[in-house]
């Protein structure tokens, strides 16, 4: 059995990582199972872009603990690679951030990339994080949906309506080609075929980032990669308690 550890932000219960989980099983299949891992500090999920930095020791606390417990990939579960340099020097696995795969295959995809973020706070961090990423010049623009985490399964006729508007916005106004939902909890908490759906609506290509992270890892371990030590050298401080 392949295992792929997947590190989830956010200030979650049980159902949210439940609703998370099972939107990523949807992905993946013998002989590989998805193993969750949330964060258990004082900060846990993005609500500014000082956030990012805070998350980035426990990621790779994290990232250490996968390996150690025999995981054979890690995934970022989050736009924005929060932790990802870190994590990346820690481990002799692959480290596969949901914001650089989903990121680098739309800009295969088309030229110019509309992205539906999460809130106003977020968009000036995630925006240097997709220009660390080399994709920013092909954004047309970062739209919030402005709706709260903690209330995102209940209002979630209101998160597809408002995802749908400002995609469309981005199409017509702005020349988008791609849309990428720059949140990645958004298809975890919507109806199955909700990405569908919206994508027939919009004639355009409607990225998920989950499952394009999810498939990048599975490829990774598949061809024996994983990412530089020229680029990411190996960190030997462990930091593990």
């Amino acid at each position: 059995m392949k295992r792929l550890a997947v590190i989830i932000p956010g200030e979650l219960d049980t159902k949210g990582v439940e609703l998370r989980v099972r939107h990523m099983e949807a992905f993946i299949s013998s002989p590989w199972e998805v193993v969750p891992f949330t964060f258990k500090g004082e900060v846990r999920g993005i609500k500014t872009g000082g956030d990012v930095s805070l998350l980035a020791m426990e990621t790779m606390k994290l990232t250490i603990r996968a390996e150690t417990e025999g995981c054979d990939a890690v995934m970022i579960h989050g736009i924005c690679d929060f932790g990802i340099e870190a994590a990346r020097g820690a481990v002799d696995i692959p480290v596969v951030g949901l914001g650089s795969a989903v990121f680098h295959l739309a800009c295969q995809l088309g030229e110019r990339i509309g992205v539906v973020s999460k809130s106003d706070a977020t968009i000036p961090e995630f925006t240097r994080r997709i220009q660390l990423m080399g994709c920013a010049d092909r954004m047309t623009s970062m739209r919030p949906l402005n709706i709260d985490e903690q209330v995102l399964a209940d209002r979630n006729r209101e998160l597809k309506r408002r995802f749908t508007e400002i995609a469309k916005y981005q199409i017509e106004q702005e020349g988008a080609q791609v849309i990428v939902a720059g949140y990645s909890a958004i298809f975890a908490v919507l109806p199955e075929g909700s990405r569908d759906e919206i994508e027939n609506i919009l004639g355009v290509p409607v990225l998920d980032g989950v499952s394009v992270a999810i498939k990048t890892a599975q490829m990774l371990v598949e061809l024996g990669l994983m990412q530089s030590r020229k680029a990411y050298p190996k960190s030997y401080r462990r930091f593990t308690d």
